[in-house]
């Protein structure tokens, strides 16, 4: 099931509340999600690591478009959610979308 959810009214809020190279943890509901502002759009992840539940806020980008999880290591592709070498499950990905209306997160039950 997936939900809408608006989190900014525009692309240059979303743009100034995340800039490029940054990102930021929102919080929808009980849910932590990481918006990550990258060269190629936003990736958007759960905060919390699939392994450990440690936040991934707190994790480094790598070169290979990876989060990689501060405390085991653990690295998470942020084009597919799959950890790089398959010792856990997978990092539940979401979907931004921007538009005239504003910047939607669409959230993954």
């Amino acid at each position: 099931m997936v939900k809408r959810y608006k989190l900014f009214p525009s692309e240059e809020k979303l743009k100034t509340a995340i800039p490029l190279g940054t990102k930021k943890m929102l919080r929808i509901g009980e849910r932590r999600i990481c918006v990550f502002h990258h060269e190629s759009g936003y990736k958007v992840f759960d905060n919390l690591c699939p392994h450990s539940g440690h936040s991934l806020l707190e994790g480094q980008i790598n070169a290979f478009n990876e989060i990689v999880c501060p405390l085991h290591g653990y690295r998470f592709s942020l084009l597919d959610g799959r950890e790089c070498e398959m010792r856990t499950q997978d990092l539940q990905l979401h979907k931004l979308e921007v538009s005239e209306g504003g910047a939607f997160l669409l959230l993954i039950d």
